[in-house]
């Protein structure tokens, strides 16, 4: 059984997550979604199409969000979601449900994983190691079963909860970090930055510029945190509030995974099958 499955990853929880299920289907082809990068024409056909990501905002990620409106599937592809999250995936599996659904498609099933937190704020979200450890346990032991339901192709409600109060806790939340606070405003670099430019390279959107003297932010910020959590000199900041505390990336995760990209790049979005 062929499958695809795009994804989406910060600071790695997904395409670990991803990729635990891939190894248990065989036979997968795994993409990384970034802003430059667009479904090649010519894929092998697919038998179910994945499109994982990590919950921001009790939501779809925005740069996911502008990927599955421009993607196109055939009427017959099995597509399931895979959605990782601190503590509760909210209804992003549900929106995602309905972003195929105005395309004319199906979401046929969709599965959230309980992973590390990667927030850095003033309250600590991350947990010590033992937490995180637990963490990566529990979803492990869901590999099995989550890839016999893709290759059965089962269809199921997707996991979460699609309720009123998740909807309006998501808009408030993101409101209050992107409009109220601006967090994207608030990044900047330390004295211990010494312009390697992983940041610049791991930014989803290419967003970071570096310069023979600074690092600079456009505004095309997904709060990802991947710039945060992968500077190896640990120099990148949101104002005050991550000064000296821990940074975080998925331990079977390397930098050199996160900057992979497919061979070809294409203009446009194609049909795959």
């Amino acid at each position: 059984m062929k499958t695809i499955i795009y994804y989406f990853t910060g600071t790695g929880n997904t395409l670990a997550v991803a990729r635990g299920i891939a190894e248990e289907l065989g036979d997968v082809q795994l993409i990384p979604i970034r802003k430059s990068v667009h479904p090649e024409e010519g894929h092998d056909e697919a038998d179910a199409i994945g499109i994982a990501f990590p919950v921001y905002f009790l939501n779809i990620p925005d740069i996911v969000r502008d990927f599955v409106e421009n993607i196109r599937f055939y009427d017959d592809s099995y597509v399931f979601g895979i959605a990782t999250c601190g503590e509760q995936p909210g209804g992003a599996l549900f929106r995602l449900k309905e972003l195929l659904e105005e395309k004319g498609n199906t979401l046929s099933a969709g599965f959230s994983f309980v992973m590390p937190e990667n927030y850095i704020g003033p309250v600590d979200l991350m947990g010590d190691a033992l937490h995180r450890e637990k963490k990566f346990a529990a979803a492990s032991e869901r590999y099995p079963e989550i890839a016999a339901k893709v290759r059965e192709q089962v269809v199921s409600v997707p996991e979460g909860t699609d309720s009123v109060l998740m909807k309006t806790g998501g808009r408030i939340m993101k409101t209050v970090m992107t409009s109220v606070y601006r967090t994207p405003c608030h990044l900047h670099t330390a004295k211990t930055c010494n312009r390697c430019g992983t940041c610049a390279q791991i930014c989803p959107t290419g967003n970071i510029t570096v310069s023979a003297d600074k690092v600079s932010w456009g505004k095309d910020c997904v709060q990802c945190y991947a710039c945060i959590h992968w500077c190896p000199k640990e120099a990148v900041d949101i104002g005050g509030r991550t000064k000296g505390k821990p940074r975080y990336h998925h331990p079977d995760v390397t930098l050199k995974d996160m900057l992979e990209k497919p061979d070809s790049i294409k203009e446009d979005y194609s049909k795959i099958r």
